[in-house]
């Protein structure tokens, strides 16, 4: 139960179904509620697909190419730092809007906005720390409820968006970048006392 709920927060933190909120609202411009709701189901289908994925292929990858867990876990929380810091100061130049289609909840719904490098790195960061059968079982839980709430914040993000308004969610979307780079600053900490084990050792001053 605690590696599920620690599962779930960090999945939840980086997912982070707020920050998508205004991109779905964007790409159904014009649709209908019928469709905005299959968008928002279909894409927290897909992330959830891909997050297993990676969660199980992980280890595979990192024999393939040669990479150690410490690598990828430091390698990992660079990523997440810098994710959390764009969503403190989001680039307004690089927003792009699309015309809604069938295929949106793929791209960019999905991917990136829903399972991209943030999520994909924590879920095999997780997987590597799943001991036992139990635990990966957890991790997988973990992984569908945060994509179970991912939906239904989009489900229903007509109504969120108009109770938060514009501050509250941009408020919200800063908080959540502060915990993604608390996540990635952890992770980079973890993978150098692994990598360096004089660190771990190390007294404070």
């Amino acid at each position: 139960m605690a590696f599920f709920i620690t599962s779930f927060i960090s999945m939840m933190v980086i997912i982070n179904p707020f920050s998508t909120i205004a991109t779905l609202i964007a790409l159904t411009k014009g649709a209908g509620k019928g469709e905005r709701d299959r968008a928002a189901f279909m894409s927290s289908v897909v992330a959830f697909c891909v997050l297993v994925f990676f969660a199980l292929s992980g280890f595979l990858l990192f024999q393939l190419y040669s990479i150690t867990l410490e690598a990828f876990r430091i390698a990992g929380g660079m990523v997440l730092l810098i994710i959390g810091l764009k969503m403190f100061a989001p680039d307004e130049k690089k927003k792009s809007h699309h015309r809604f289609d069938r295929h949106s909840f793929v791209v960019p719904l999905a991917i990136p906005m829903t399972s991209g490098p943030g999520a994909i790195t924590t879920a095999v960061v997780l997987a590597s720390q799943a001991t036992t059968a139990w635990c990966a079982i957890a991790l997988w839980a973990a992984i569908f409820v945060a994509c179970a709430v991912n939906y239904l914040v989009l489900r229903f993000s007509s109504g969120i968006q108009r109770a938060l308004g514009v501050d509250g969610t941009e408020a919200m979307t800063k908080i959540m970048g502060l915990l993604v780079c608390a996540v990635g600053v952890q992770f980079i900490i973890t993978g150098m006392k692994a990598a360096f084990p004089l660190l771990a050792g190390a007294a404070p001053a």
